[in-house]
């Protein structure tokens, strides 16, 4: 993929002249290639060059990019300051689908802080832009966000409405694994071990590891981390260490080889469940 984004950029910048894109699907290419070469600090400079875009759109777009990029690398004190200014700036423009997109990084960023409430609603503010514009795929996500929040407060036949709403969705555009299912398998994997199904529960993330593992690409780092972390406690619940500890060494791997901070902090707190739950042998390795 490198290789093609590299003449990709190329040519749109030839085309346009030097002046900074005005497509909102352009703009990202340059930022992308700096998380694919593993030097995501770079891709700030390149969020300036958008402020002087002549698109107002991309202009209101830039805080939600740094603000994203800097949750990337854990800098989420700053990251909702940003996605806040961008909301303002996309309300007064009246763009309906650059707000829900900002509103879903307010959800993420408030279930951060166990801010479940605060969660919800943007997330459902979000889910009513997207009706609003018939927008299929982002709905699906939101479905999908809805349920995860919901598992975290312990509202379990509310997530599980909301989920399998996802399921059917995604299951209607496409009948095999892609993306959106792959990450819909490792909420439902977190709703089985809610419910005390662990074997349904590894089954759904040994499904999707399998499903990785012909996806050698890095941008796949972060998903195949969390899904080996929560393997990893699933099988510590059955009883299993030895295997939780290969997992856990396994999603540690993927998590630091990669530039999405997020999925390293996960691997770390199923590290530290396995050591207060295995107790002494964990502590002598």
């Amino acid at each position: 993929m490198q290789p093609t984004l590299v003449s990709a950029i190329a040519d749109y910048a030839s085309l346009a002249g030097g002046v900074p894109t005005s497509n909102p699907v352009a703009a990202m290419g340059e930022p992308m290639l700096a998380l694919q070469e593993r030097d995501p600090e770079r891709a700030f400079a390149i969020f300036d060059r958008y402020m002087t875009s002549p698109d107002p759109w991309i202009r209101a777009a830039v805080p939600l990019l740094r603000g994203s990029f800097g949750r990337l690398l854990g800098h989420v004190d700053w990251a909702e300051s940003g996605c806040r200014e961008s909301l303002a700036a996309f309300r007064a423009l009246g763009e309906a689908w650059g707000a829900a997109s900002v509103l879903i990084q307010l959800a993420e960023l408030a279930q951060l802080r166990g801010d479940h409430a605060t969660a919800i609603a943007a997330i459902e503010e979000a889910g009513s832009y997207g009706r609003q514009l018939g927008a299929w795929g982002d709905l699906t996500y939101i479905d999908g966000m809805l349920a995860a929040i919901r598992l975290k407060m312990g509202d379990l036949e509310h997530a599980r409405a909301d989920l399998e709403r996802a399921e059917r969705a995604a299951s209607e555009r496409s009948a095999s694994l892609d993306d959106m299912r792959a990450w819909l398998a490792l909420v439902r994997a977190e709703l089985h071990c809610r419910e005390g199904n662990l074997a349904a529960a590894a089954r759904s993330c040994e499904r999707v590891l399998a499903w990785l593992d012909e996806k050698p690409s890095p941008w796949w780092d972060g998903m195949r981390a969390h899904l080996r972390a929560r393997a990893a406690l699933v099988v510590l619940a059955e009883g299993d260490e030895a295997r939780c500890r290969a997992l856990l060494a396994a999603a540690l791997g993927a998590a630091a080889d990669w530039v999405e901070r997020p999925a390293l902090a996960t691997v770390m707190d199923a590290i530290a469940v396995f050591v207060l739950q295995a107790g002494g042998s964990a502590r002598a390795e």
